[in-house]
């Protein structure tokens, strides 16, 4: 088995499985693989946005404490191998072909209906093991509850993340019904930080499960928060006292961090000793997750990707896009049916010049007329053209954003799109 069989394996599998009522299918292929995630130490982080953001920054310090961390994310924006990381490097193709063909016949023998999401978290986990990492900051995938990543039986953290209206069809239509689902990965007396800035019904939900579990329950003070500085160049600011600098772009970078810090802190007070100011200013401010606010281009014009996907992550990229100067604002924007996208074009439209939009990037893509007509000023491209009509538009002195999926920032990379703006 080579490279691209593996993948081909992974890849016939669908992307969400049958349907599940319980972590039971999942079960029995960890208990036929040997239990890997028993000989691990979790950072469980679960929520609707700021999640991978959240895992970079906390997986970075960890490192920099001398903790060989590592980090599951999803979904990846360059190749698969992303998503398994060890103090910041990608699994490699010769490791990743060598699970998968460990795990092949035990799949096959097992379960034929399991999703590829399963198989990215087996992988994951017998990965780690036999790497013998000292912690692993695992972002969950969809929900929390029935999510596979909640196999773990403890964490040392359990994280939630914002929580807001997203997978509504799977994990229910109320802020309620998605907080029970994200709480699902609290675990009995382990400590539990959830990050600043929750709606009433998100944190009572989060903070009684933790209560339940006879959870230490920890969230950041915001009245000890100052912010000195927060536009497209990056954000510093002070917390209990201690500066910190965050290079991702956007003021829900520092909520972020916040949460970060919390979680290190918290890690810190229960046994890991070698974590300092230091090691968490570091990975805070050397954090960079590909496509979440992250500048391509600084001038000429100045260019960013951002996989802001739904209403809750579009406002925050209006929120950010409101700090910058008044330049023409161009906009490549494409997005995915089964969102609220509606009402995401909504919180942006109005500081748009123009957009660009495009479809067919991955299945079941809003259609790209559709989307030109919630714009004032709208027009369709193919990806291919989309990007160099955007610097077109935007001239030197403009800004270009490309936003509304990562399958699109995925795709603009793919499509050679890359070269063009960092030219």
């Amino acid at each position: 088995m080579d490279i691209y069989e593996a993948m081909e394996y992974i890849g016939s599998f669908s992307k969400l499985g049958t349907p599940v009522n319980d972590l039971l299918r999942f079960a029995r292929i960890m208990r036929a693989l040997g239990e890997p995630q028993k000989r691990l130490k979790f950072v469980h982080v679960a929520g609707t946005n700021g999640k991978g953001s959240t895992v970079r920054m906390t997986a970075g310090a960890l490192t920099k404490a001398g903790y060989r961390t590592g980090e599951f994310t999803s979904p990846y924006i360059n190749i698969y191998n992303d998503r398994i990381r060890i103090d910041g490097v990608n699994i490699s193709d010769n490791e990743l072909t060598e699970i998968v063909y460990r795990i092949k016949p035990i799949i096959d023998g097992l379960c034929t209906e399991c999703s590829q999401f399963e198989i990215t978290t087996a992988i994951a986990f017998l990965y780690f093991a036999s790497k013998e990492c000292d912690i692993v900051v695992l972002e969950a995938g969809i929900g929390g509850l029935l999510d596979c990543t909640n196999i773990i039986e403890e964490s040392c953290v359990s994280v939630i993340t914002s929580i807001s209206l997203d997978h509504t069809a799977i994990l229910g239509d109320t802020i309620e019904k998605i907080a029970r689902q994200k709480a699902g990965i609290i675990k009995r007396n382990c400590p539990v930080v959830l990050a600043p800035s929750q709606s009433k019904e998100a944190y009572t939900v989060i903070y009684s499960t933790a209560m339940q579990h006879g959870s230490c329950f920890v969230t950041p003070n915001i009245d000890r928060l100052t912010v000195e500085k927060c536009d497209y160049t990056g954000s510093r600011f002070t917390y209990k006292g201690m500066t910190y600098i965050v290079s991702m772009l956007g003021r829900h970078q520092i909520d972020n961090a916040l949460t970060a810090i919390e979680v290190l802190d918290t890690l810190r007070k229960n046994g890991w000793d070698r974590l300092s100011y230091v090691n968490i200013y570091e990975g805070i401010k050397c954090a960079e997750v590909p496509s979440r606010c992250q500048i391509i281009r600084k001038d000429k014009p100045f260019i960013m990707i951002d996989g802001a996907h739904n209403p809750d992550g579009m406002r925050t990229l209006a929120d950010f896009i409101r700090t910058i100067p008044k330049i023409p604002k161009i906009m490549v924007c494409g997005m995915m049916e089964d969102k609220d996208w509606r009402t995401a074009i909504g919180y942006i439209s109005r500081y748009i010049d123009r957009a660009i939009c495009v479809d067919g990037f991955a299945p079941k893509t809003v259609f790209a007329p559709k989307l030109a007509e919630m714009f004032s000023e709208g027009e369709v491209s193919s990806i291919k053209d989309a990007v160099s009509r955007a610097v077109f538009l935007a001239g030197k002195d403009g800004m270009v954003m490309i936003a509304g999926s990562l399958y699109l920032a995925s795709a603009i990379r793919k499509h050679g799109c890359f070269d063009i703006i960092t030219n």
